[in-house]
């Protein structure tokens, strides 16, 4: 699964995990009721990936044995578009 920070037609965001882009817009369109942003091409939507998951998760992946991951990212806007975490240190700290 990979994590997508999907933009509505409304202007908010969240996090939500697919097998690919097409299927984090299905999904994301199907639980919200809202129209996603996702270019001029809805079968090869222009998503944004992230590292970790972040609030607001619209829907996660619960994997049977170890369970959700936690949201990791606090930084969400800045960091979309990235394989991983742009910081030196924590956000947390």
């Amino acid at each position: 699964m990979q994590g997508y920070w999907i933009k509505f037609t409304d202007g908010s965001r969240g996090y939500c995990e697919g097998q690919s882009a097409f299927d984090a817009v299905q999904i994301a369109e199907h639980l919200t009721g809202k129209a996603v942003d996702a270019g001029p091409n809805k079968y090869k939507p222009e998503l944004e990936t992230l590292p970790y998951p972040a609030q607001p998760i619209i829907w996660q992946f619960k994997h049977p044995v170890t369970g959700e991951m936690p949201p990791f990212c606090y930084a969400p806007n800045q960091c979309c578009g990235r394989t991983s975490c742009p910081q030196r240190r924590s956000c947390t700290e």
